[in-house]
């Protein structure tokens, strides 16, 4: 799954307009920041587990999601209000800004002390 959510120096985790299949091309837009949460905490835990450099800097590029390294150079988190926006599509960001998505920032923060 790493092979296909990282890309160079970005994570594009997969979308919520579809399964991701095997062998397949997934969808490319429609991001939500519980899906690059879930991922930092992996990679957190990885690091933990087996002290691999690689992991702690692929948690260090997803956690950079939220604070513009992502396909539109746009901060997810909105640190005017200490939320965090619901998603990213291929033009935009989903400028709604739910519990959920301030919830799974605020644990990739922690992950990331």
């Amino acid at each position: 799954l790493l092979e296909k959510t990282f890309t160079g120096e970005q994570i594009k985790v997969v979308s919520n307009q579809g399964w991701l299949q095997k062998e397949r091309e997934g969808q490319k837009f429609g991001e939500q920041p519980i899906d690059v949460a879930g991922t930092v905490i992996a990679l957190h835990t990885f690091y933990t587990v087996f002290k691999d450099e690689a992991y702690l800097a692929k948690q260090k590029t997803a956690f950079n999601w939220f604070l513009g390294n992502n396909h539109l150079h746009q901060i997810i988190y909105n640190p005017a209000t200490g939320g965090c926006y619901d998603g990213l599509e291929e033009n935009n960001i989903n400028l709604n800004q739910g519990a959920e998505s301030a919830v799974c920032y605020l644990i990739a923060r922690l992950a990331m002390d």
